[in-house]
């Protein structure tokens, strides 16, 4: 679990460094720049407080809701986080190669107006928008945690994981002649979506195990598809490291197999489907 907190940590903290970044390099060619910068600082503690309130929110939900409420309530949040990240790998797939050009002629229009509010809501939206990402991602690892030792432990790979993203985003920038930002997004993307599909297939098996447990299902739905336990163990720390990053089973049931079927396969077709549009955008601007 403590290694799912780290990448999706390190993951989503570059990409907020990123525009950030971005918009600290453009700042810096302006002779106003003090006061953008301060726009832009105002900007980032929104964003952190967009987060906050955001978890406070979910753990004053959670606490609320009684047994039954609270595992619909879990399932709800965790298949919504595997759909986020969909959703985050699809938009950075079609926006992340004119990323910056876009932010920096929308702030070019924003600043011509005398409108530093623009600084600070693509700040905001930056710093939240990946805050808040982070927050649903991790939930459900959230709420597995028991004892004192358990929140430390999460709490250390979180500023563990910060502190990989600082140093990713420090080597990105350093050795920009030598490491593409492009192919950085393109292998996490890649990470992320097998990050949704263990998060979905969590969702799904607890579905079953709770709500669907006094429903008269067929017997494959259940059964044992194969067993590689001898392999690889989900008890093993590569097998459990693997199962919550990348849904592995060492021993899946028919409903694995079918949830991360159904998984993959709305994947397949929404980039089919992306990879269409663009195509045919391509070929008008042509």
């Amino acid at each position: 679990m403590m290694g799912q907190v780290v990448f999706i940590v390190a993951r989503e903290s570059v990409e907020a460094l990123l525009i950030i970044g971005i918009l600290w390099a453009w700042m810096a060619r302006r002779p106003d720049a003090r006061t953008g910068r301060a726009w832009l600082l105002g900007g980032i503690v929104a964003g952190f407080a967009l987060a906050t309130a955001l978890a406070l929110t979910l753990v004053g939900v959670a606490t609320f809701l009684g047994a039954t409420a609270r595992s619909w309530f879990e399932v709800g949040m965790l298949t919504l986080a595997a759909v986020l990240i969909v959703q985050m790998v699809f938009w950075m797939r079609q926006n992340g190669r004119t990323l910056r050009r876009d932010l920096e002629d929308g702030l070019d229009r924003s600043v011509a107006t005398s409108r530093w509010w623009g600084v600070f809501a693509l700040a905001a939206i930056a710093i939240g928008r990946e805050g808040s990402e982070t927050v649903v991602f991790l939930y459900g690892s959230f709420l597995r945690l028991q004892t004192l030792g358990d929140f430390a432990a999460f709490a250390a790979s979180a500023g563990v994981g910060l502190g990989i993203a600082l140093l990713l985003f420090w080597g990105l920038q350093a050795g920009a002649r030598f490491i593409s930002w492009r192919w950085f997004f393109r292998v996490t993307e890649w990470m992320l979506l097998f990050l949704g599909s263990a998060l979905f297939l969590t969702a799904m098996g607890k579905l079953l195990s709770v709500h669907l447990s006094s429903v008269d299902l067929p017997g494959w739905v259940y059964s044992t598809v194969w067993d590689s336990s001898a392999i690889l163990s989900d008890s093993s720390v590569l097998g459990s490291l693997l199962s919550t990053l990348a849904a592995y089973r060492s021993q899946p049931i028919g409903w694995d197999i079918v949830m991360l079927i159904l998984y993959w396969g709305a994947v397949a077709g929404l980039f089919a489907w992306q990879n269409r549009r663009l195509g045919a955008a391509r070929a008008v601007a042509a």
